[in-house]
């Protein structure tokens, strides 16, 4: 599992709920430190912190670690999806416009 990745979908639903660090911090009692490094994939956690997680966040253990394995070819397509879902149709075209400069340059 990417620990990168799985930071990353902790920090998509806490803001989706508008919670600080601080604030998820206090309800898994662990310190704000410890939240940032799980968010920046420095720390690894347990199963049962990641449960504790979710169940704050109000999510599933496997919406937070689906497709974080960047080995998988689904890797970060559900990230991708929860990012871009509020998205206008004007911000979804301009996403496919970089994607389309992206590939060019690769």
């Amino acid at each position: 599992m990417n620990n990168k990745a799985i930071g990353r979908r902790i920090k998509l639903y806490r803001h989706k709920l508008g919670m600080t660090q601080a604030q998820l911090a206090e309800k898994l009692d662990v310190s704000a430190k410890y939240v940032s490094s799980i968010e920046r994939g420095i720390s690894n956690t347990s199963l049962n912190k990641l449960e504790k997680i979710g169940e704050t966040l109000g999510v599933s253990v496997t919406a937070l670690i689906s497709d974080c394995d960047n080995t998988s070819t689904n890797y970060a397509d559900s990230e991708i999806s929860i990012l871009i879902k509020d998205f206008t149709i004007e911000q979804k075209e301009l996403l496919i416009n970089i994607i389309h400069v992206l590939i060019d340059h690769f």
